[in-house]
């Protein structure tokens, strides 16, 4: 998000400006309200962030260049202290807000997130925090980060720290030499990483889309295509010609979230579209008399409009995430223009009270009295951005404490405590004090997960790697892999248990979001990840290497939109059953755990433990009859159910004896998990003959 008023290059203040584009800024205003309204009502991504972070290109980078080309270089001691004033404080106000709002708004199962979050997006991390958690980019809803959408000012703001120290290495290479080979060198070079970086992004984007979405690197080219187009700042086309390019360029511009799914294919090629709209905007010069689009762009109203674009585009995320969140459920066409009304005014208030304020403030070094506006503005982002880092943080070493007490739970003698899923199993042996808070506490669930995910011995998206960690008896003869992604994972504590007491080993090849599967009958449907099926193809030969007794793995999913069941036993996982069979290894499939489709730990921390609504039907998530009760299971294999255990009678419990059961909308927690061992024990050694 271009600042207001870098459109003349303030910003790094090292060369000349280039006349004013008022129409660039009416194309600032339309393209985030493009944005915004594609988020509120369409949920399509409408091309404005790409066309921001071109016109960043073109306004900051330009400026950058245009002060290399004639011999001054870019001073650091100046560039950055001026880039800062003009980014944080109206970052700060919004993160302020916005963490203030969320506490009050969201339940404290969020709080953790939403603090790093705010750490993330104050230190310009928050793309790739994004990256690495696989966090899509859709609809909003009410599990949505009141913060994701700051994922493109850290990238922006990555990419303004990062072109100074290409055009300083360009500058010891262009050492001695003429002003014109100076400039034609660094063409060269910004020419070099565009095209570096377009490859890239489109070699990511059939890999990796949901990485390259928010990746810096993948996103570098948009930028340096707008400093591309700074380099012929100036020149002027005909008329009549302008003038049909900007109509061209608007009409793209307009019809781009249309044309191609941003969502699904950016930031690879199909990113040219709003991008190529754009640049006929800049390239026809506002000209075009009032034949072209540049008079209605440079209408005042709509070009005045465009120096709230970056205030505006900051509200209006978390406007709108926080508005879904207190209504619980999407907004309509008046809640949606109250969102839009409402970020506009805070925009216009940021701008003026903090923006404007600050700007007018002198220079620190500067011999010039401060106005009593500046000082409170002043005052005020200092306030909260002391705030916004303390307050995350000293939650955060909260969360840290809670977690770590929460490690207990697996100890055995805390089943006479809380007797978790034997509450179910075995009522009159194992009771529970109902008015004990239930464990782990509801801020620490989300990461109440296996060993193995903090021992490292998982795959990530992006990876084929296959990494085995070993658990249980470790000298015994037996051994028993488990195999598959998050959802075989979950288990691993509880078949752990059971092997120390039964003496078998436990090996886990795990890789996230990445079922065990062979053969090709629906295996789109599984690839969540592009790299799952390397790294099932690996896992094969690793197993048909080592042939263990048994492989412990999932035997269902939900069922996709348009089927008439809630789950099915997908043909590629029975063809990887029939695979091992082949080379003498059983499997044991256990029925998925339902996918509750909403949030049980927050319903724990907001309405308590014992609240009927803290629960989902049965039949809302499990179809009445087990698909593993209608399928023959190949020779070698023998199926597992216990969601008669996680929904017992004709209800899925979000508690059962005091633990809370799923840590998120469909991931169990170590804690109960650990006490379904028992249960799990009785119904594994006789289906295997083991005892």
């Amino acid at each position: 998000m271009t600042p207001s008023g870098a459109g003349n290059g303030e910003i790094p203040a090292v060369a000349a400006p280039v006349e004013y584009r008022h129409d660039l800024d009416g194309l600032r205003a339309v393209a985030i309200l493009l944005v915004a309204v594609y988020h509120v009502w369409v949920h399509r991504v409408s091309g404005g962030v790409d066309i921001f972070l071109l016109l960043s290109g073109y306004f900051v980078g330009g400026a950058l260049v245009r002060g290399f080309a004639v011999g001054r270089p870019v001073e650091l001691r100046t560039y950055v202290p001026r880039l800062a004033r003009r980014l944080l404080p109206v970052l700060l106000v919004v993160l302020g807000v916005v963490v203030c709002a969320s506490w009050i708004v969201l339940p404290r199962t969020r709080w953790a997130d939403m603090s790093w979050e705010t750490l993330a997006s104050l230190g310009y991390w928050e793309n790739w925090r994004l990256a690495a958690s696989g966090q899509a980019y859709g609809a909003p809803d009410v599990l949505q980060s009141p913060l994701q959408h700051v994922w493109s000012l850290s990238v922006q703001g990555q990419l303004f720290g990062a072109l100074p120290l290409v055009l300083l290495g360009v500058a010891a290479l262009a050492r001695g030499l003429a002003p014109e080979s100076r400039t034609r060198l660094l063409r060269w070079a910004v020419a070099f990483l565009a095209v570096a970086s377009f490859t890239y992004a489109t070699v990511m984007v059939q890999l990796d889309q949901g990485f390259a979405y928010y990746d810096t690197a993948a996103r570098a080219w948009e930028y340096l295509a707008g400093v591309l187009l700074s380099f012929g700042a100036g020149v002027r086309l005909a008329r009549r010609w302008s003038a049909l390019l900007g109509w061209l360029g608007l009409a793209i511009v307009l019809a781009a979230g249309v044309l191609v799914d941003g969502q699904a294919q950016f930031p690879g090629p199909q990113a040219l579209v709003p991008l190529a709209g754009a640049a006929l905007l800049v390239l026809s010069g506002g000209d075009g008399g009032s034949k072209g689009p540049g008079r209605i762009l440079a209408w005042r109203p709509l070009s005045r409009a465009g120096r709230y674009a970056y205030a505006y585009y900051l509200w209006h995320w978390p406007v709108l995430v926080l508005t879904i969140a207190v209504r619980d459920r999407p907004v309509g066409w008046l809640a949606g223009t109250g969102v839009l009304v409402l970020s506009g005014l805070l925009a216009w208030a940021t701008y003026h009270l903090v923006e404007a304020s600050l700007r007018r403030a002198p220079a620190p070094r500067a011999r010039v009295r401060w106005t009593w506006g500046s000082r409170v503005a002043f005052a005020v982002v200092v306030a909260l951005g002391v705030g916004t880092v303390a307050a995350p943080a000293v939650w955060l070493q909260h969360v840290q404490a809670l977690r770590g007490s929460a490690s207990v739970a697996g100890d055995p003698a805390m089943l006479a405590k809380y007797p978790g899923a034997l509450a179910v199993v075995d009522p009159k042996d194992y009771t529970y004090d109902a008015s004990l808070p239930p464990i782990p506490d509801p801020v620490a669930a989300s990461e109440d997960k296996v060993r193995a995910v903090f021992e490292a011995c998982g795959t990530p998206a992006g990876d084929a790697n296959v990494t085995v960690c070993s658990w249980g008896d470790l000298d015994a003869e037996r051994v028993v892999t488990v195999v598959g992604g998050s959802h075989a994972e979950q288990w691993i504590d509880a078949l752990a248990a059971i092997g120390e007491e039964e003496g078998f080993r436990v090996d886990s090849v795990i890789k996230w979001a990445c079922a065990l599967f062979d053969g090709t009958e629906g295996v789109e449907e599984l690839l969540v990840d592009p790299t799952c099926r390397q790294w099932n193809r690996d896992v094969f030969r690793l197993l048909e290497r080592r042939v263990p007794d048994v492989v412990f793995t999932t035997a269902t999913r939900p069922a996709t939109d348009g089927e008439t069941s809630k789950e099915k036993v997908p043909g590629a996982y029975v063809a990887a059953w029939e695979r091992l069979a082949r080379s003498g290894i059983r499997t044991v499939a256990v029925r998925d755990t339902p996918w509750t489709g909403t949030d049980p730990v927050a319903c724990v921390a907001e309405v308590g433990s014992g609240s009927p609504s803290c629960q989902v039907a049965r039949s809302a998530v499990l179809d009445e009859v087990s698909p593993l009760e209608l399928f023959e299971p190949p020779a070698g294999t023998v199926f597992l159910d216990l969601d008669d255990v996680l929904c017992p009678d004709d209800s899925c419990p979000f508690v059962q004896g005091g633990r809370i059961v799923y840590r998120d909308q469909h991931h169990l927690t170590a804690t109960y998990a650990t006490s379904v061992a028992p249960v799990l024990r009785d119904r594994l050694g006789p289906a295997l003959g083991w005892w």
